[in-house]
């Protein structure tokens, strides 16, 4: 057939067989027969659409809808191979449902056979291109990865001035450990495009054996990331990350004709954590190892410039272009996604108010250690005094934050019965105090108020029930002995009220507590971070009892009033 005639490589090898199709005699000679049902052949060009897969226990198939056949060779070529890629993920025995990801196992690394001493050496690509929450923990999380570290060269490109305390923060407690280190400060005013250019050529240069580039946004908290990434040995290959409690990812399962992001048929499975595999995908972004062989080869070396696409887009296109396969594995929980859409670091303690859209790590931080025992239904609440709560909440970074944006902010209320802050301008029993609404918390409070007090109230209210929870005094009072240091006796307009201690007494301050009347009792020596919960009208007549040194700070909330 070959021989039938003429050809020069650079022909086309389609039209040479069709050629030899068309022509009666050959056809009939070579009996060739057309398999226009996809019986055995399935070309994917312009049939993208006419085909599925489908599952056995023990197999995937490609399903041609339209013939209602089960082609066995599978063809894509040009603008389908990200679609022949995809369908790849799970034929021939790739990915099962009976026993998940086949393909896994194969070929793997096993860094347990060697000794530290043999690792491979790693170049690190830290990228802070813009302002970012809890910087911080992104660097607690990449120091606390167990991997040699004098096996790992690190390399900073940092645009921020905001970030730069925290990039010294890191250095200064652990670039004596690190291989090296290399950081490119924001008055360079390096590019992202080159900045990450310049962590490629950082591997190159020291012949590293895989370069990980890791942006400010992920937050690993697996320890072992970096080891498991290695041993899955593919040539680049990226942990599946997702921000917490959204289908937002940094993968891409398909794209559309122009390049952009497109959903595929198993997005939804893989990012659920449904199917478990390592997947060949068009783009991957936040954080990746690169195999080092790919820098030392000047053909398939990477780049993150093509014409005017942003970092991330120039990367997977050239990679994509140079016939490099791209993959995400989501065989182990590697962390999460960090949301950097609301930021705003010209806020005091910025973190604080990323409570709606990084709520993982806002708790982490500022939710106490032992808060979820307040919800273990064998567990016994303090109460002491009569239907008066008191359980730990917040943590004592919470509460010191707390306290340094009311300082910031620095507009006291003068503690006289006018208060324009009030609809009416008048204050019964005032305080020294701010509101939440005066730093922009409002909201951020009432839905703390919901998510950390709301359950705990179920339990010690039996039978109350208000979701969500109404609250439209929420303030935090400061207590001194020469401006205000006590409050007479009242009652509160709410169902019930809540107390959080700021700060510690006989450290902070001295004196200070509070007193129910009725009861004679009285709650002194508060614990830093916990809350006092108790029914605001009727039965609670209570006074803050005098600050007798110090300044004492609590936060306040009228809730259900």
């Amino acid at each position: 057939m070959i021989t039938s005639s003429e050809i020069q490589n650079a022909d086309d090898d389609q039209l040479f067989y069709t050629k030899i199709y068309l022509d009666e005699d050959l056809r009939k000679k070579l009996n060739i027969k057309l398999d226009h049902r996809a019986d055995i052949f399935q070309n994917l060009n312009g049939a993208v659409g006419d085909v599925e897969l489908r599952f056995k226990d023990d197999d995937a198939f490609l399903y041609n809808t339209a013939y209602g056949t089960t082609p066995v060779v599978v063809h894509g070529n040009g603008p389908n191979k990200v679609s022949l890629n995809s369908i790849g993920n799970y034929l021939a025995k790739s990915w099962v449902p009976q026993d998940g990801c086949l393909q896994c196992a194969e070929d793997n690394i096993d860094l347990g056979a060697l000794k530290e001493s043999e690792y491979p050496t790693v170049t690190m690509g830290l990228f802070i291109e813009k302002p970012t929450p809890f910087l911080e923990d992104f660097f607690e999380r990449i120091a606390d990865l167990t991997y040699p570290k004098n096996k790992i060269d690190i390399y900073i490109h940092n645009k921020n001035d905001v970030h730069e305390k925290d990039v010294a923060k890191f250095l200064e407690k652990h670039e004596s450990k690190y291989n090296s280190v290399v950081q490119i400060l924001p008055e360079e005013n390096i590019k992202e495009w080159h900045g990450r250019n310049r962590g490629l050529e950082e591997c190159f240069k020291r012949k590293c054996d895989y370069y990980f580039s890791v942006d400010s946004d992920v937050m690993l908290t697996n320890p072992r990331s970096l080891k498991s990434l290695i041993q899955q040995n593919r040539s680049v290959l990226s942990p599946m990350l997702v921000r917490p409690f959204k289908v937002w990812s940094n993968f891409w399962g398909a794209l559309t004709p122009d390049g952009f992001y497109a959903r595929s048929s198993d997005y939804m499975e893989i990012v659920n954590n449904n199917r478990h595999g390592v997947w060949n995908v068009p783009f991957v972004s936040g954080t990746y190892l690169i195999q080092g062989s790919l820098l030392s080869d000047k053909d398939a070396m990477p780049s993150f410039i093509h014409n005017l696409l942003d970092a991330d887009m120039a990367f997977c296109y050239n990679l994509r272009d140079k016939g490099i396969f791209m993959y995400v594995t989501n065989v182990e929980e590697f962390g999460h996604l960090i949301n950097s859409e609301t930021y705003d670091p010209a806020l005091k303690n910025p973190e604080m108010y990323q409570i709606f859209d990084n709520r993982l790590d806002w708790e982490r931080r500022y939710i106490h250690a032992n808060y979820s025992k307040n919800l273990d239904p064998t567990f016994q609440l303090d109460m002491p005094c009569p239907d008066v709560y008191w359980f730990p909440v917040v943590t004592p970074r919470f509460c010191k934050e707390l306290i340094e944006m009311m300082e910031h902010f620095g507009r006291w209320s003068d503690g006289s019965n006018q208060d324009d802050r009030l609809d009416g301008g008048y204050e019964n029993v005032p305080t020294r105090d701010i509101h939440m609404n005066q730093v922009g918390y409002d909201q951020h409070w009432l839905y703390f108020l919901r998510e950390y007090i709301r359950p705990v109230q179920e339990r010690a209210y039996t039978g109350y029930f208000h979701d969500p929870p109404q609250a439209q005094m929420n303030f935090v009072v400061r207590y001194k002995p020469n401006e205000q240091p006590a409050l007479r006796p009242h009652h509160d307009s709410s169902t019930y009220t809540i107390n959080v201690a700021l700060n510690r007494p006989n450290i902070d301050y001295e004196g200070g507590g509070c007193r129910f009347v009725r009861y004679n009792c009285s709650v002194v020596d508060s614990r830093m971070g916990w809350t006092l919960m108790h029914p605001g009208r009727l039965t609670h007549y209570h006074e803050g009892l005098p600050t007798t040194r110090g300044t004492r700070y609590i936060m306040v909330s009228f809730v259900d009033p």
